[in-house]
């Protein structure tokens, strides 16, 4: 989160700290915004009937290049992004999950989902050598549904996050009862 991340005058404090630690001169440069990214224009136009939860902005299609992996986070704090999705969709219920995954498959695009965004397996990249490419967010799809008192078994979306998966669960009396490293950022139908 945004929130959690060191402020100008935290990393200038650890680069001083660093400097004089190792002998060398380490600097805190500016952190740069994803609105400065030099992205490739997207390759696919987006038609009126999913346009309400699509986005080909550049914040949302660097956002969703990379997930949580020092890796990502390196490249994308160097503002590295070779294959951004084309378009990145928020649908906010079934039947619009079901009309992005339609247009995209009649169009052949590649479809990559993007839960929580831990990127445990790297599942969230498009790869290098896909075409055109949408990027489904799952961070509207974030809500248990029904939950079977007799089995214990649940509906609930694959967006929503272990921290709200928990309070939504709480009050019936119910628990996932997994908490990973990634808890806090991993949706429940993560699998990136």
């Amino acid at each position: 989160m945004e929130s959690e991340e060191p402020t100008d005058a935290d990393r200038a404090a650890l680069a001083l700290k660093l400097s004089e630690r190792y002998g060398a001169a380490i600097t805190a440069g500016p952190v740069p915004l994803a609105e400065d990214a030099e992205l490739r224009d997207p390759r696919i136009s987006v038609p009126d009937r999913v346009a309400e939860w699509c986005s080909s902005s550049t914040y949302e299609r660097a956002f969703h290049s990379y997930g949580a992996a020092f890796t990502d986070r390196v490249r994308a704090f160097a503002l590295d992004f070779p294959n951004p999705p084309d378009v990145v969709a928020h649908p906010r219920d079934e039947h619009e999950l079901e009309v992005t995954l339609e247009w995209c498959d009649a169009n052949g695009y590649v479809t990559i989902p993007y839960g929580g965004g831990s990127s445990v397996v790297w599942g969230v990249n498009p790869p290098d050598d896909c075409g055109p490419c949408v990027t489904i967010a799952l961070d509207r799809l974030d809500r248990v549904l029904e939950i079977d008192e007799v089995s214990c078994a649940a509906r609930i979306h694959a967006g929503v996050l272990g921290p709200e998966l928990e309070q939504q669960l709480k009050p019936s009396g119910h628990t996932l009862r997994h908490f990973p490293q990634s808890f806090r950022f991993s949706s429940l139908g993560d699998g990136s």
